[in-house]
């Protein structure tokens, strides 16, 4: 293909992105997929998510300014919509508490029978990360946003009521982590509240299920991010110093508690820590958000980026959610081996920042590959080993498949689509 059509068809697939996003909009907010799949209503992280990978995939083309000008717009959208379902009370029915940011609000709460999911007039706060990457999407309007300092000024009592959950709720046991501990009274709800959400995304090595606390590894990547983009806006808020102390002093005991994830043998952190804060040694995409929140000091960051580019993780058509080496791997399970486009466009963005810029576009060529076949902004799909099939012989290829209850049309995939070809289009140039 010439330069000139593959230019032309990143164009095309950069505004069928921003086509599909504007498909799901809603008075109420983003919905996380269409109206024919699973989850047609607002999720907080989805949300978030797609937000800050249209900003990036923004910035990555300044002078386009219709694109500019919709990214804005989009994430002004969010950021309210999220502002208007933020928690106020104490209500362990639905794990709400004040500050936090939603997991998902159903406009519509009957499509679910009553008492099968922990809905409070529609809405459910079983998500620990939401409330980080709310105010990380904060501080990268109010840096980046036409009109973005006046909406975050609109906004500031809900950016406030958010930092002072993160500092009440974050950190369960007062060791310095952030944790995930499940509230819900009756048992309802998520066990592992974050974007790995299903029950079993994460084994130990008899395969028996963690007890909580968990502290999972990207949440520490978020709380630092959060907290080092948050300065400068409360510093121009004038906040006490007080705080802007505190916010450092935590900072400093999530780096110090990061390095209780390192794997020597691998050279990368684990994919969480058990309640006595040993690691679960498993290999997963979840340390590439960590890069994303630029949380690791080198040399761990070049080792961890290595790692994320080895054959067990990254295969053919992106990089699986876990290594197909780990224990716990199957690469036909939600959260366990499949690829997920969203997980690796902010791989692709960490590795853009960190001036990988060719690994940065392989991951988003394998990625756009996959997308163009399945002509849709898929959930995840499954990418399976050669050993995994029988016949007919592969000579040793991997093979895409289909992941058969997979949202054909999700918002933070086609929100992916939008940054790889964006990072594509500027590395052409």
């Amino acid at each position: 293909m010439h330069d000139s059509q593959q230019t032309a068809l990143l164009i095309r697939w950069l505004e069928r992105g921003r086509a599909w996003l504007d498909e799901l909009q809603t008075p109420a907010g983003l919905h996380a997929s269409s109206a024919s799949d699973h989850y047609d209503a607002l999720f907080g992280r989805d949300t978030l998510w797609s937000m800050l990978l249209v900003l990036e995939a923004a910035r990555l083309r300044p002078t386009d300014q219709a694109l500019a000008s919709w990214a804005g717009e989009f994430a002004a959208q969010g950021l309210q919509a999220l502002a208007a379902t933020q928690g106020t009370t104490e209500r362990d029915e639905n794990e709400e508490q004040p500050g936090k940011i939603i997991h998902e609000y159903w406009p519509e709460p009957r499509r679910w029978p009553e008492g099968s999911w922990p809905l409070w007039e529609g809405r459910y706060y079983g998500s620990v990360d939401a409330t980080y990457l709310f105010l990380i999407a904060a501080a990268r309007v109010w840096q980046q946003i036409k009109g973005g300092q006046q909406l975050i000024e609109q906004l500031w009592p809900h950016i406030l009521a958010a930092l002072n959950w993160t500092l009440k709720y974050g950190d369960v046991d007062d060791d310095g982590l952030v944790e995930v501990l499940p509230r819900q009274p009756r048992g309802l709800g998520l066990r592992n509240q974050v974007w790995k959400d299903s029950n079993d995304a994460l084994l130990l090595e008899d395969g028996a299920l963690p007890e909580p606390p968990i502290a999972w590894v990207e949440l520490q990547g978020y709380a630092l991010a959060a907290f080092r983009e948050m300065r400068p806006l409360l510093q121009e808020a004038g906040a006490e110093a007080a705080l802007l102390r505190e916010l450092e002093e935590r900072s400093e005991r999530l780096r110090r508690g990061l390095l209780r994830f390192w794997l020597p043998t691998e050279q990368c952190p684990a994919m969480a820590l058990s309640p006595e804060k040993q690691a679960i040694p498993l290999v997963a995409s979840n340390m590439g958000h960590l890069l994303w929140c630029s949380a690791l000091e080198e040399p761990y960051a070049s080792q961890t980026a290595e790692r994320l580019l080895k054959p067990d993780l990254l295969t053919s058509w992106g990089v699986r959610t876990l290594s197909r080496s780990s224990y716990a791997f199957d690469p036909y399970s939600y959260h366990r081996g499949t690829v997920w486009p969203f997980d690796n466009a902010i791989i692709a963005a960490a590795f853009w920042h960190m001036g990988r810029r060719h690994q940065a576009r392989l991951i988003g060529q394998r990625l756009l590959e996959a997308l163009v076949l399945f002509d849709s902004p898929v959930e995840l799909y499954c990418v399976l080993p050669p050993e995994w099939i029988l016949s007919p012989p592969t000579g040793g290829s991997e093979v895409l498949a289909v992941y058969t209850r997979a949202c054909k049309v999700q918002a933070w995939t086609a929100a992916a689509v939008m940054l790889v070809t964006a990072q594509l289009l500027a590395d052409a140039g």
